[in-house]
């Protein structure tokens, strides 16, 4: 009796697990961002373990356009099946604001937490800012450089600036200007003296930033955690520049942050979603050796809302459980 038990009970897990694998070959479009970025490099790495992961016949495109602001409206709209996006942007994408002006009500997540990014904050030394905060406070006519407007970076520094009481318009009301330019003009402008502040979303090893620590003299500036805990509104999470990351940089930095992750809509078959979710969060290795920027993939955390923004798809869902990675 037990021996039939037995089998009747592993006959029951073995059609429950068949699904993903019963599955008839599927075409799956991935969008991800221009040619040669990270975001393009984890595209291919991805590819590679779908291709395995996925029914015989299966493909796998990567489209390498948009990045983390335009690849919701890809997903939303149906131009991708899934997409590498952001957990803040994926959050405004849900909600219809900042730069979305329609909700996306169908958007869910898959995976979370690929990696880590920072908003990193510096200021020349030539400037005499020591902090955030006391522009407002002493009203100090700066210059405030910024990437050209739309891109996460520039979001970051609209929402930081207006946390401490020095949006665009204050400074300008200051004495001071905002320049929105290049990365190459950036750094030069910095090295000159014809800039005060800069702030950018980076990764450890981020060129720009590298570039600027190791030839002007700056100084990292902190977030206060009562502006962390304002920012989190907007979906930013908090974070912390190691200590030693950029050249003069001997203190951590407390700051805001955020993370890749992997988003779909609720169209995306329940195991087909597993499928994927579970091919990426099965090879963690291999996409760590793949790009530095992976390392820091954890799947035990990779479900979590603050991670992906948008509600986790069921069948995703579904993975995360069956491993034990979430309650």
């Amino acid at each position: 009796m037990k021996t039939k038990g037995g089998l009747i009970l592993g006959l029951f897990f073995l059609l429950w697990a068949i699904p993903s694998m019963a599955m008839e070959p599927v075409k799956v479009r991935m969008a991800t961002f221009t040619l040669g970025s990270s975001w393009y490099v984890y595209g291919a790495l991805m590819a590679d373990i779908l291709r395995n992961g996925l029914p015989k016949g299966s493909t796998v495109d990567i489209l390498p356009h948009a990045g983390g602001v335009g690849n919701p409206k890809l997903v939303y709209g149906g131009e991708a099946e899934m997409a590498l996006g952001f957990n803040v942007t994926a959050k405004w994408a849900l909600e219809g604001k900042l730069a979305y002006d329609k909700k996306m009500p169908t958007l869910r997540g898959l995976v979370g937490a690929l990696d880590e990014y920072f908003v990193g904050i510096v200021a020349t030394k030539k400037s005499k800012i020591t902090s955030l905060a006391e522009i407002a406070e002493k009203r100090m006519p700066i210059h405030l450089v910024t990437v050209p407007k739309g891109g996460m970076g520039e979001y970051a520094n609209q929402q930081i600036m207006e946390a401490y009481g020095a949006g665009y318009d204050e400074i300008k009301s200051f004495g001071g200007k905002v320049t929105h330019t290049s990365f190459s003009v950036i750094a030069k402008m910095l090295v000159d003296g014809r800039a005060d502040l800069f702030m950018q979303v980076i990764t450890v090893g981020h060129p720009a930033m590298t570039e600027i620590a190791t030839t002007t003299d700056v100084t990292f500036l902190s977030l206060r955690e009562d502006v962390v805990k304002k920012l989190s509104q907007y979906g930013w999470i908090p974070a912390t520049i190691p200590a030693g990351t950029f050249k003069h940089q001997d203190q951590k930095v407390p700051t805001v942050g955020l993370t890749t992750n992997l988003i779909t809509t609720d169209k995306m078959p329940n195991d087909l979603a597993y499928a994927i979710t579970k091919a990426i969060c099965e090879n963690q290795e291999t996409l760590s050796k793949g790009h530095a920027g992976l390392k820091s993939f954890n799947p035990r955390v990779a479900w979590k809302a603050e991670n992906l923004g948008v509600p986790l798809h069921p069948g995703a869902e579904r993975f995360y459980k069956e491993k034990g990675l979430m309650p």
